[in-house]
């Protein structure tokens, strides 16, 4: 077995210099890459804006920040029937209505489960049904760019129809 010294090149000062430019050259413009492919601004994220955004999916658009701007509110109060919410996107400025953990309905004597997103100014208005064995849905959105929204929602028990309002924002 040969036993050689360990050999390390040795650079000289200048070299040294090229060396720790080139290495932080490197590691900016690698960091440079990842900031531009991550941060976009909410009007490069969303692909609609106030006007734009009417009447489209918030699933497929505007769902990424979406927030719940006032209390949602439980349709049939302690019975829990369901659950509705106004849901607001501030990238797209726009709203919708959602409602969610639905009890179980029957189709042959009653309505279906149901919230709207109502435009304040004009009535603009878009509406879901929960569908059989489902427990929510959400609309279509409404442009919320200067007007107001809000959420209403119905659950047919059979015997009533009981009806809540979200505030508007």
């Amino acid at each position: 077995m040969l036993d050689a010294p360990l050999v390390i090149p040795q650079w000289t000062e200048g070299e040294n210099d090229v060396l720790r430019r080139l290495m932080a050259a490197l590691i900016m413009s690698s960091l440079l890459m990842v900031a531009g492919a991550t941060a976009a601004t909410p009007a490069q994220a969303a692909a609609c804006y106030g006007a734009t955004c009417h009447g489209k999916d918030p699933q497929a658009y505007c769902n990424g920040d979406a927030t719940t701007p006032v209390p949602g509110i439980w349709i049939g109060g302690a019975s829990k029937l369901a659950y509705l919410e106004l849901r607001y996107s501030h990238s797209c400025a726009a709203a919708w209505a959602r409602i969610s953990h639905a009890k179980p309905w029957a189709p042959k004597d009653a309505y279906a489960p149901t919230a709207w997103v109502i435009r304040n100014t004009d009535g603009a208005t878009y509406s879901c049904t929960v569908p059989v064995g489902g427990t929510g849905c959400y609309t279509r959105m409404v442009n919320d760019n200067g007007p107001t929204s809000y959420a209403r929602g119905l659950y047919d028990t059979g015997v009533q129809g009981i009806y809540a309002n979200t505030a508007s924002y």
